[in-house]
C-alpha cells in the first residue's frame, strides 16, 4: 500500500471511526510512511502546555482493542453519550492540572459530523463551551466515549468545508513505572467479579492459548524461553516488564523500508514477526499484547500518535519573547502504537489499567540509520526565470559505498515528483529545477530521501499574489446580540493559476470610504491560508471598537505560516467588504413622586417615601435624557405603571422641550393599603419608585379547629386559617403574620414551629398555622392572638425591598381558648408479691425466684388523668423478652387494682425474664424483673485460634460459646474461664486478660484474653467454662451483680496446647583472613556465630541448629548442623570452594539460621529462622 493512501485511510480517525483502524494491518505502509515525505504531513497541533520536557513522553490515544484474532486486532467496544467537564468543575476540582488546546484540520461535510479526539490517558477530560470551528451549529457539540475510553465528538456544521476545529483538554498525572511496581500485588485471594470478567476478556488468544501455542512455533519457541525468566510470585507489572526486556533485546526495528516484509496473507502477524526478527511500533505492541496474555496479564492494543517522532524528536515553533504562544506540532511520522495493562493492586484483583510504552518506555527505539543526508539549493529567495541547482550529499559513518544511490527529489508543499539521480563516488547528487511559471509563488520544501535518510532544504519563489475575500458573514453585529463574524477568502498565484498554501492573511477593519486602520479591532490579528489556499477566520470585534460603518480588508505582507519569507517584496490587498457595528441606545429616566426623586437603582429610604391617603393624588414626573450626548429628548412617550396593583398601564405622556413628562394619579379605594411599585417606562429603559397608602390593615380569620385543643401525648397540630386584607378588602400580599399564646404571660415561645408564618402560595394573602405546643408546656386553657407587624417582603420585585411600616401594624384574638393537656398521664403501680418493682435490683433488694409449678403474684394498680380506669378500660402484662402475652384484665369501673397469678409454667426457659405492665395502649408502662431458677447448659466453642494452640507470651486469643436453657439463649447470667493444666490442677493465673464476663442477650458471651503468661510451662491444657449462679443485668432497669443466686454449672473440657517460642541471636560472621569487603576468595574459611535461647532468654544448650549459606534467590550454596554449648551458643565454619563459585562478595548471598524442635525431640515448642544482615 502507498503511504499516502494509509494517511487517507487514517483521516477515518477524523471520521470518527474510532473502533475500525488497526494500525498492524499495515505495517509495511506505516514503515514507509514514518520514513517518507508523506509523514510530514500535520495531524494536530498542541498549544499551553507547561513546558516542552513534561510533553516528550505524551501518548495521544485515538484507538484501543480487545480481540485478537491472528491477522488483525478487533475492537468490541460500546459507545455511549458523555458528558464534558464543566469549566468550574475542572478549577474546583482539577485546577492543578494543566490544560492544553488542540487544533485540528478538518474536512467537513454539511449536517453531523462525528469526529475523533486525540486523549490523554486514562479518561478523557474535555473542556465543556471550548469546542469551537467555523460554521460550526452553536451548542450542536455532544461527546462520545467507548468501553476503552476511545473518544469522539459530534459536531453540526452548516457548509462542507476544510476548517482548523480546537478544543481544551487536560490529563491526570500517571504514576510513574516505579509507582505501578510498588502497588502491584499478585493476586492470591478469591478474585471480584470485576477481575474475572476482565481476565476473560483481556488475554484471549485465537481461539485460546492451548491452541495457539501448538500452532505458532515461532511462538511456541519464544514463549518457552520468555517463561524461564518469568516466576510465579511475579505480579503483572513484573511479567509486562519482563516481556518488554525481552522483545527489546531480541528483536529490531527495520534499517529501511526495503528491509522489511510484513506478514503474508494466511499466516498470523506475531508468529512472523518472531520469525522475521523485526518489525515496526505496531508488530511489537502485537507482540506484547499476545505474550502477556498468554502469562494471564490483561492487555489491550492502542493506536495513537506520540510527541516524539519515530527518530525521538519533538517538533516546536517557538516564541522566545512569548513563550505562551509556543506550538507543538504532530505529524504522520508521529504515529505510534503501544498497549496498555490491568494492573492488580489488592489480593482480590482489583486495580487501575496502566499505560505502558512497548517499544521505547523512555524515549523511543534507537532506530539505526545507515547513511545521513544532506541537501541544498543554490536558489534561495527570487523571482521567476532563474535555475535551482538541487544538491544532495550521502555520508556514512560505516564502511558502506556511497556511490549509484538513487535520491529522490520532492517538492513536499505541493506534493510534485521533482526528479531522481544518482550519487557518484562522492556521494553527491544533482537535479536542475526550472523556477518558472509552474511554480507558485511562496516557499517551498524540498526533500531529498534515500531508503530511511532524508533531510530539507528551501527555497521561496517571488511573484504575483492575489488576495480575495469572497465573504464576510454575517456584515453587520449587534454587540448586544454577539460580537462574532466570520471571515472567508482565498490566495491565488494568478500566473501559475493555483492557490497559495499557508500564506498568512492580516484581518483589516477600516472607516468606511477610507484608509484609517483602527487598531487591533479583531481578536484574531491573521488567519492562515490551508492547503487549498482558502483561509476562513472566526473573530470577535474587539470591545473598545466604537459602533460605526466599516469595511473588511484582508492585506497579504510577504509571510507564510507567520514567518516573513518575503516581507516588503510581495504584497496585496483584498477587495474590501461592507462591515456594520451596531449597539442598541440608552437612556436615562428621572423619576420623581411629588416631587421626591427615586432612590433608584439604591435600596429605597422608607424615610424618602410620599405617603398618601385614598381620596388624595400623586404626581408622577420623568426627565429623559439621551446617553449618546447627554441631551434632554423631547417628543418621546412615556408611559407610567402601577406594578403592586396588576402590573397595569397608569397613563402616558410626551416629554416635552426640556425632556419632561408628568400623570396625576387618583389614589382610589382600589389602592392596596401598603408600599406600592410604579415605575416609568420608555423603550428597555425603566426606573422604579414606591409609595405608601396609610390606610388600615386587617386579619381576616376564617376557621380554626374544633375542638381548639391539643394532645401532649397525641401530638396532631391545630390549624388557623386567615387572610390578610384592607379595609376594601383588598388582599396585602408579600408580608407575614405571627400567631402569640398568653395566659396571665407570654408563652409564644412554647408554640412550634416558631414565628412568623408566610402566605401558603409565595406573594398570596392567605395563611394557613398549622401549630403545636412543645413538651413541657403547662397544661391549661390558652389564649391565642394573630398579630401584623407591617412586614412587606418585595425581595422578588424588580425593584426589590423589605419593609417594615409599625404604623400598619394590626392584630386579632381567636373567639376560642387553646386547651392543652395530656392523655397519656397515666400512673402503674405494680409489685411482685407485695415487694413494689425498683429501677435496680441488687444482693439487698433480689429480684423474686421461683422454680417451675410455682406461682408469680403480680399486684397493679392504675390511675389515668389521676382516675380510676373507666368501664371498658383493660390492662396487660407481658414477657417482654419472648414477647409473650402472660394475662389481661378488663375493668368494670371504680377501681383501677387488679392481681395477676401467673404460673411459672408460662416461663419457656430458666433465668432473668422482665415483666411488663402497659395500661391499654398507652406508652406509659412498668416493669420488674423475676427469676425461674432451674438448670442451664453452658456450651462452649471447641476451637481456639484456629488450631487449639496458642504461643505464650506472643498471641491473644478468644473463648466464646452460649448458655442456653430449652434452646434459647439466656441474657445475664455471669460465667468464668478457667485453666486447668494436663492433671487438672488449675492454672488460671496464667491467662492474662478479663477470665469473667456476662452473657448478651442471645446467650452469648465471649472472653478476650491478651495472651498466656511467659512463664507458664509449654504443654497441654484444658479449658472450662463455669457459671456459678450469680446474675448481672446492665440495662436501665437493671440488676446489679448478685452472687450465687441460680443452680450452678459448667462446660465440657476444651483441650489447648500451650507452646513455648525460641528466639535466635546473630552474633556475626566473618572470613579468616578477614577480608569479607574485599569478596569471597577461594579457600578462605567462613565463620557464622550467635545464640540460641528460650523465648524468656534462658539458655538452650546441646540444641542442632542448621545454619545455611544461600544465594540471593534462595538457591542454597552449603549448610551445617551445629550443636549450642552450655551457653546456647552455636559456631559453624566453611571453606569456600567451588560450590561458591557463582556469588564473588558479601552482598551477593544470605545466611539463614534455622531451629526445628523436632530433630531435638522437643514438643510443644515453636520452630524459627533468622536472616543474618
Amino acid at each position: 500500500m502507498d503511504p499516502q493512501d494509509l494517511a487517507d485511510i487514517i483521516e477515518n480517525m477524523n471520521d470518527g471511526d474510532v473502533d475500525d483502524l488497526d494500525l498492524s494491518q499495515f505495517s509495511q505502509a506505516l514503515l514507509a510512511l514514518l520514513f517518507g515525505a508523506a509523514g510530514l504531513i500535520e495531524k494536530f497541533r498542541i498549544y499551553d502546555y507547561n513546558s516542552i520536557n513534561e510533553m516528550t513522553d505524551a501518548l495521544w490515544r485515538y484507538e484501543v482493542f480487545d480481540e485478537y484474532t491472528g491477522d488483525q486486532w478487533i475492537s468490541n467496544a460500546n459507545s455511549l453519550p458523555f458528558n464534558f467537564i464543566s469549566d468550574s468543575d475542572y478549577y474546583d476540582q482539577y485546577g492543578s492540572q494543566n490544560r492544553m488546546k488542540i487544533k485540528m484540520p478538518l474536512s467537513t461535510n454539511i449536517g453531523t459530523n462525528l469526529i475523533g479526539l486525540p486523549i490523554l490517558f486514562p479518561t478523557p477530560f474535555i473542556i465543556e463551551g471550548f469546542v469551537d470551528a467555523p460554521n460550526l451549529v452553536p451548542d450542536s457539540e455532544t461527546l462520545t466515549k467507548d468501553d476503552f475510553n476511545s473518544t469522539a465528538v459530534n459536531l453540526e456544521f452548516t457548509s462542507a468545508d476544510s476548517v482548523n476545529m480546537t478544543f481544551e483538554l487536560f490529563g491526570l498525572d500517571l504514576p510513574s513505572e516505579q509507582d505501578i511496581y510498588s502497588s502491584a500485588v499478585l493476586v492470591s485471594a478469591p478474585p471480584t467479579a470485576k477481575y474475572t470478567n476482565i481476565i476473560n476478556q483481556f488475554t484471549q488468544l485465537p481461539p485460546d492459548f492451548n491452541s495457539y501455542y501448538t500452532s505458532q512455533p515461532n511462538f511456541q519457541t519464544h514463549y518457552d524461553a520468555l517463561n524461564l525468566t518469568i516466576d510465579n510470585t511475579d505480579n503483572a507489572f513484573v511479567v509486562a516488564n519482563k516481556t518488554r526486556n525481552y522483545l527489546l533485546s531480541q528483536f529490531t526495528f527495520p534499517t529501511t523500508p526495503d528491509e522489511y516484509q510484513s506478514a503474508p496473507e494466511g499466516r498470523d502477524t506475531v508468529d512472523w514477526f518472531l520469525e522475521q526478527g523485526m518489525g515496526v511500533f505496531s508488530d511489537f505492541a502485537s507482540a506484547f499484547c499476545v505474550f502477556t496474555r498468554a502469562f494471564g496479564v490483561a492487555s489491550r492494543f492502542v493506536d495513537g500518535f506520540r510527541s516524539l517522532d519515530v527518530f525521538g524528536q519533538v517538533e516546536e515553533i517557538t516564541y522566545p519573547t512569548e513563550p505562551e504562544k509556543n506550538t507543538l506540532i504532530i505529524r504522520y511520522k508521529n504515529i505510534y502504537n503501544w498497549a496498555e495493562i490491568y494492573v492488580p493492586t489488592d489480593i482480590d484483583g482489583d486495580g487501575m489499567w496502566a499505560q505502558f510504552d512497548v517499544s521505547s518506555g523512555a524515549g523511543g527505539i534507537s532506530l539505526p540509520k545507515a547513511f545521513n543526508m544532506t541537501v541544498n539549493s543554490n536558489f534561495t529567495a527570487g523571482p521567476r526565470g532563474q535555475v535551482a541547482n538541487l544538491t544532495a550529499v550521502l555520508t556514512t559513518s560505516a564502511n558502506q559505498s556511497v556511490e549509484d544511490k538513487e535520491i529522490i527529489f520532492t517538492d513536499y508543499t505541493y506534493g510534485v515528483d521533482l526528479g531522481n539521480a544518482t550519487t557518484d563516488i562522492n556521494g553527491t547528487a544533482s537535479i536542475l529545477i526550472d523556477i518558472d511559471n509552474s511554480q507558485v509563488v511562496g516557499p517551498h520544501v524540498i526533500v531529498a530521501q534515500y531508503g530511511l535518510s532524508f533531510n530539507w532544504t528551501m527555497y521561496t519563489v517571488y511573484g504575483d499574489i492575489d488576495v480575495n475575500l469572497t465573504s464576510v458573514n454575517p456584515t453587520m453585529i449587534n454587540r448586544s446580540i454577539s460580537n462574532s463574524t466570520i471571515i472567508q477568502g482565498y490566495v491565488n498565484d494568478p500566473v501559475a493559476n493555483q492557490r497559495v498554501k499557508n500564506a498568512t492573511v492580516e484581518l483589516v477593519l477600516l472607516d468606511k470610504g477610507t484608509n484609517n486602520k483602527i487598531g487591533f479591532p479583531f481578536d484574531t490579528f491573521s488567519a492562515n491560508a490551508d492547503n487549498s489556499g482558502n483561509f476562513i477566520e472566526f473573530v470577535n470585534v474587539n470591545p473598545w471598537v466604537p459602533r460605526g460603518n466599516y469595511e473588511i480588508r484582508v492585506d497579504f505582507n510577504g509571510s507564510w505560516g507567520g514567518l516573513p519569507f518575503a516581507f516588503g517584496i510581495m504584497n496585496d490587498s483584498s477587495n474590501r467588504i461592507g462591515f456594520n457595528v451596531t449597539e442598541p441606545l440608552t437612556f436615562t429616566l428621572l423619576f420623581s413622586i411629588n416631587g421626591q426623586p427615586t432612590d433608584y437603582p439604591n435600596s429605597p429610604n422608607p424615610g424618602n417615601l410620599i405617603n398618601v391617603k385614598r381620596g388624595e393624588q400623586l404626581n408622577l414626573s420623568v426627565t429623559l435624557i439621551d446617553e449618546s450626548d447627554m441631551s434632554l429628548a423631547s417628543g418621546e412617550i412615556i408611559e407610567f405603571y402601577d406594578y403592586t396593583n396588576g402590573d397595569v398601564i397608569i397613563g402616558t405622556d410626551i416629554t416635552d422641550s426640556f425632556g419632561s413628562a408628568s400623570i396625576l394619579y387618583d389614589i382610589g379605594n382600589t389602592n392596596k393599603s401598603g408600599p406600592t411599585l410604579v415605575y416609568a417606562k420608555f423603550g428597555a429603559d425603566i426606573n422604579y419608585s414606591y409609595y405608601i397608602v396609610n390606610e388600615s390593615i386587617w386579619i381576616n380569620v376564617i376557621s380554626f379547629s374544633d375542638p381548639l385543643e391539643y394532645d401532649l401525648a397525641a401530638p396532631f397540630p391545630f390549624n388557623i386559617q386567615c387572610d390578610l386584607i384592607d379595609s376594601f378588602a383588598n388582599p396585602i400580599y408579600y408580608s407575614q403574620l405571627d400567631l402569640r399564646m398568653n395566659s396571665s404571660t407570654d408563652y409564644t415561645n412554647k408554640l412550634t414551629p416558631s414565628n412568623p408564618e408566610y402566605p401558603t402560595v409565595p406573594g398570596s394573602n392567605s395563611f394557613n398555622f398549622n401549630r403545636g405546643v412543645i413538651s413541657g408546656t403547662f397544661v391549661n386553657n390558652y389564649t391565642l392572638k394573630i398579630e401584623f407587624n407591617g412586614d412587606f417582603n418585595f425581595i422578588s420585585f424588580p425593584y426589590p425591598a423589605i419593609f417594615n411600616f409599625a404604623y400598619l401594624s394590626n392584630s386579632s384574638e381567636l373567639t376560642r381558648q387553646l386547651r392543652v393537656y395530656d392523655n397519656n398521664d397515666v400512673v402503674i403501680y405494680l409489685a411482685v408479691e407485695g415487694n413494689p418493682t425498683t429501677d435496680v435490683y441488687d444482693n439487698s433488694y433480689k429480684p423474686e425466684r421461683y422454680t417451675r409449678g410455682q406461682t408469680a403474684d403480680f399486684n397493679v394498680n392504675i390511675l389515668h388523668q389521676e382516675l380510676n380506669p373507666i368501664l371498658g378500660d383493660y390492662v396487660t402484662i407481658w414477657d417482654e423478652y419472648s414477647n409473650i402475652l402472660l394475662d389481661n384484665y378488663t375493668f368494670p369501673g371504680g377501681t383501677g387494682f387488679v392481681q395477676f397469678n401467673i404460673p411459672t409454667t408460662k416461663f419457656y426457659y430458666a433465668g432473668i425474664h422482665k415483666i411488663k405492665v402497659q395500661f391499654m395502649d398507652f406508652p406509659t408502662i412498668n416493669t420488674t424483673f423475676i427469676i425461674i431458677n432451674e438448670t442451664v447448659n453452658v456450651n462452649v466453642n471447641p476451637i481456639i485460634n484456629i488450631d487449639n494452640i496458642v504461643v505464650r507470651d506472643d498471641e491473644s486469643f478468644t473463648v466464646s460459646g452460649y448458655v442456653k436453657e430449652n434452646g434459647t439463649g439466656l441474657r445475664g447470667l455471669v460465667v468464668n474461664l478457667l485453666l486447668f493444666n494436663n492433671s487438672l490442677g488449675e492454672d488460671s493465673q496464667y491467662l492474662i486478660g478479663s477470665k469473667i464476663t456476662s452473657t448478651l442477650s442471645n446467650g452469648y458471651f465471649q472472653f478476650n484474653l491478651n495472651k498466656i503468661a511467659l512463664n507458664c510451662s509449654q504443654g497441654l491444657y484444658n479449658i472450662r467454662i463455669d457459671f456459678n449462679g450469680s446474675i448481672y443485668l446492665n440495662e436501665v432497669p437493671g440488676i446489679n451483680f448478685i452472687p450465687n443466686y441460680m443452680v450452678t454449672n459448667s462446660s465440657l473440657l476444651v483441650p489447648l496446647n500451650i507452646t513455648a517460642g525460641t528466639i535466635i541471636i546473630q552474633d556475626g560472621f566473618h572470613t579468616a583472613p578477614q577480608r569479607p569487603n574485599d569478596g569471597l576468595w577461594e579457600g578462605d574459611n567462613f565463620f557464622i556465630y550467635g545464640n540460641l535461647t528460650w523465648d524468656n532468654t534462658t539458655v538452650m544448650a546441646n540444641m542442632k541448629v542448621n545454619v545455611t549459606v544461600q544465594k540471593l534467590n534462595g538457591e542454597l550454596i552449603v549448610f551445617n548442623e551445629v550443636a549450642t554449648d552450655s551457653w546456647g551458643g552455636f559456631n559453624a565454619s566453611f571453606v569456600i570452594d567451588a560450590t561458591w563459585s557463582e556469588v564473588n562478595f558479601i552482598d551477593d548471598i544470605k545466611i539463614v539460621v534455622y531451629f526445628d524442635p523436632g530433630p531435638n525431640n522437643l514438643e510443644y515448642v515453636e520452630k524459627n529462622e533468622l536472616k543474618f544482615t
